[in-house]
């Protein structure tokens, strides 16, 4: 199924991880990057190349997300098939959650200064995680309408989610530039 990360077990049929799973999973890392972000303070050459780990991993995965909602809109458009708006999103999904792990990883080691400003940053990385996890589980259920236009309703929850998404990466995004240059 197009959205399910599996999870391999040696001489076991692959499982999916339930959505309350993958949520709680998201939420804890998210936990102990909020933890320990601060309590870090690395060299100067490890905290550059955690910058430029955090660049690439915003350019991978904030990137892969601009380029599905690209061709959702491309699809709105009437430019492209509902079967293409899903097999880019399936194709992106990797890169994605590449990306905000990246994100994820590099950011606790950036020791970011408290500010009413990376709290909001904080939490919009939080709704990142939590929307992609629903954002898969819409396109699963999209991809049963693979061929055929889906209901209206869906494709609503879908928009909402594609612009929860937007405005969590770009709000995370723009922080954070904001931040870099105090």
């Amino acid at each position: 199924m197009a959205g399910q990360p599996l999870i391999a077990l040696p001489g076991r049929h692959r499982r999916h991880f339930s959505h309350t799973t993958r949520a709680a999973l998201v939420s804890l890392i998210w936990l102990a990057v909020v933890v320990v972000a601060p309590r870090v303070a690395p060299p100067p050459e490890i905290r550059a190349v955690a910058l430029l780990a955090h660049l690439i991993s915003l350019l991978i995965g904030f990137g892969a997300v601009l380029f599905v909602d690209w061709s959702g809109l491309l699809f709105l458009a009437g430019r492209r098939s509902f079967t293409d708006v899903l097999r880019t999103a399936e194709s992106a999904m990797t890169p994605t959650w590449i990306g905000f792990i990246g994100l994820l990883g590099s950011g606790a080691l950036l020791n970011p200064a408290s500010t009413h400003l990376t709290t909001v940053k904080l939490l919009a990385v939080l709704v990142v995680g939590l929307n992609g996890i629903y954002a898969g589980s819409l396109a699963t259920r999209l991809a049963r309408y693979a061929g055929q236009r889906p209901p209206t309703s869906l494709l609503l929850r879908a928009g909402l989610a594609t612009a929860l998404s937007q405005l969590a990466w770009w709000t995370a995004f723009i922080i954070g530039y904001l931040n870099s240059q105090n």
